[in-house]
């Protein structure tokens, strides 16, 4: 399998093929593998990489915020891991505005690393302490997939049902991790307390992994066909240059409403449907919900309201839901400016319900609206075919 990288980069024109000649000569011939990391409908990653007992080396094209380009090789120690990493980043021509190039280069000695940076926010060059089972990485998550097949293989190889690993990123931040076996054909890691899977084979040979029990829910799978890198990437940076772009996959927003004496707001992030089962598949029934995605969804009010018959002082709270198939329920909760994820049922001020309506037409964002009324507001948050909403006025007009 071929890949196309621009004329222009350097780390390409002074590795790429002459080493890939090298490599091949080798006693193992080299492995070829490709994998299309997709969210919903939408492809969000391609990258593909070639393996020798050598080196791993690799591109990839990652498209949200913007579409930038990566080359890397690891050179792999003889007894496992890795012992120099060397990834460079660009963005392609067809997007001029978009994020100037970086490198880093990290080298492994014995209990410490170099690590080296060019381009980016910090560049510069430090000294790191490094644990056993240190990987340098190329992207923490999602993790590039050539960097993730060497430390499934380095897991299967430790013969251990739980092998713990640190990463190393480019800023220098040493994380850890444990890669956890479920059987033959799979295994986890953690992400924010939840599971990523991946299904391996043979000595940990990567064929897939899912964020599906995570937030982040991207899916990635390997293809057999060919698959070029230079041209996708491209395309897309053409699409971003255009305005038509990912972008940012769930968008942060602040939306604000009222009447004359009444102002809320709502800050919140708009995960898009992208062809997915929302209600009951990416929103489960019976499970707490961020109502939208990242952070915490935060409700302000400057009025005491009565919302559902309850009355709600004035001031800021996190906006929480539960579904059913036939019911809805808006948490109030007092806690605010936590991940969200971190919900806490002890700071719970309020459960309403909510009335449900089907729309006519789909909404592809998770989107709340403020309706001014004419003793309030209603509060109303809507996606793919249906809408959610609750009233709410001024404590103490109209009682």
């Amino acid at each position: 399998m071929k890949t196309s990288m621009p004329h222009s980069h350097p780390l390409r024109s002074a590795t790429t093929a002459a080493g890939l000649m090298m490599l091949a000569g080798c006693n193992q011939g080299p492995e070829h593998h490709t994998f299309v990391e997709r969210l919903g409908t939408d492809t969000l990653s391609v990258e593909s990489f070639t393996r020798t007992p050598e080196a791993v080396e690799g591109s990839l094209v990652l498209r949200s915020p913007q579409t930038q380009m990566a080359h890397y090789r690891a050179d792999l120690k003889p007894d496992g891991g890795i012992g120099r990493l060397e990834v460079e980043w660009t963005t392609p021509a067809e997007n001029p505005d978009g994020p100037g190039p970086r490198r880093m280069v990290v080298e492994m000695e014995g209990d410490s690393a170099t690590v080296t940076t060019e381009g980016g926010r910090n560049p510069g060059t430090q000294r790191v302490a490094t644990p056993d089972n240190t990987f340098p990485v190329v992207g923490v998550f999602p993790m590039a997939y050539g960097i993730m097949d060497e430390i499934a293989r380095n897991a299967v190889e430790s013969g251990q049902d739980e092998f713990t690993f640190h990463t190393l990123a480019g800023s220098g931040r040493v994380g850890s991790n444990a890669l956890v076996r479920h059987g033959a054909d799979s295994v986890s890691l953690d992400f924010f307390g939840s599971p990523i899977y991946a299904s391996i084979q043979g000595d940990g040979e990567l064929t897939g992994r899912s964020g599906a029990a995570t937030t982040m829910k991207v899916e990635g799978t390997e293809v057999d066909e060919p698959v070029d890198i230079g041209a996708l990437a491209a395309d897309f940076a053409a699409r971003d240059a255009a305005g038509r772009g990912m972008g940012v996959a769930s968008p942060t927003t602040t939306l604000e409403g009222g009447t004359d004496d009444l102002h809320v707001a709502i800050r919140y992030s708009r995960p898009a449907k992208r062809g997915r089962a929302i209600w009951g598949g990416l929103v489960p029934f019976n499970e707490v919900w961020r109502t939208g995605a990242n952070a915490a969804t935060i409700f302000t009010t400057d009025r005491d309201l009565i919302m559902g018959g309850t009355r709600i002082p004035a001031g800021s709270y996190s906006l929480w839901t539960t579904f059913t198939p036939d019911e809805a329920t808006l948490i109030v909760n007092s806690e605010t400016g936590q991940w969200g994820t971190a919900y806490n049922a002890e700071h719970d001020f309020a459960r309403l319900p909510l009335e449900k309506e089907t729309l006519p037409e789909p909404v592809e964002r998770f989107t709340f609206a403020v309706d001014p009324t004419d003793d309030g507001i209603v509060l109303g948050l809507s996606w793919d075919r249906t809408r959610f909403s609750i009233a709410a006025r001024t404590a103490g007009r109209g009682n």
